[in-house]
């Protein structure tokens, strides 16, 4: 198999999953639906995703760097200020919610475990940081964010607290206006300056 013919399989398999996982949802999501859908082996798909945990991984990073992170950039590129922060937080908690296949992937009864598959992945973590970083500094740059953060662990909370809020929205607050003001309250006051 070449390169180019490998990465076209690997492509395959991913623009496949998504249907798949609409299908089936997430407890019943397999790699052998998931060959069947590619027209593919499934020893293919194994050749290309160890597990299916990998394969979700890979579905979730694509959707945050084809479609999540450029549709935040007019709001990233505000002005760095708290509230400006807050809508950068809010906006990309409203675009997870819009995955084409949010609804299959975010069972109640799933949530403990997709939590262990989300935060165990490195590579997930890594696309998390590549997006969060460089806001970060330029928050900081400007003098919005408290100087003494860590950015790698500021990104897992981010992420923590957005994964709870989308998985749970409804445990914290039933309206969208007052789980913002939970945002601003207790997690992005604890991000920036009090000056």
């Amino acid at each position: 198999m070449t390169m180019s013919s490998s990465t076209a399989t690997r492509e395959r398999i991913l623009e496949v999953a998504p249907e798949v996982l609409r299908r089936f949802t997430l407890a019943k999501f397999g790699m052998e639906d998931v060959a069947r859908g590619a027209g593919i082996a499934r020893q293919t798909v194994y050749k290309h995703f160890s597990s299916r945990d990998e394969l979700l991984i890979a579905m979730y990073v694509r959707e945050m760097l084809e479609n999540q992170a450029p549709r935040m950039v007019p709001v990233v590129d505000r002005p760095p200020s708290p509230d400006n922060l807050l809508d950068v937080f809010m906006t990309e908690l409203e675009l997870a919610r819009h995955y084409p296949w949010f609804d299959e992937s975010s069972e109640q009864s799933m949530a403990p475990r997709l939590a262990e598959m989300i935060f165990r992945s490195e590579t997930l973590m890594q696309t998390r940081e590549a997006i969060w970083f460089p806001i970060l500094e330029r928050y900081e740059a400007a003098g919005v964010l408290r100087p003494d953060l860590d950015f790698a662990a500021t990104v897992r909370w981010l992420t923590y607290q957005k994964f709870w809020l989308l998985f749970h929205p409804d445990v914290l607050c039933p309206d969208d206006e007052e789980r913002r003001l939970y945002v601003r309250r207790f997690i992005i006051a604890g991000l920036v300056t009090t000056s």
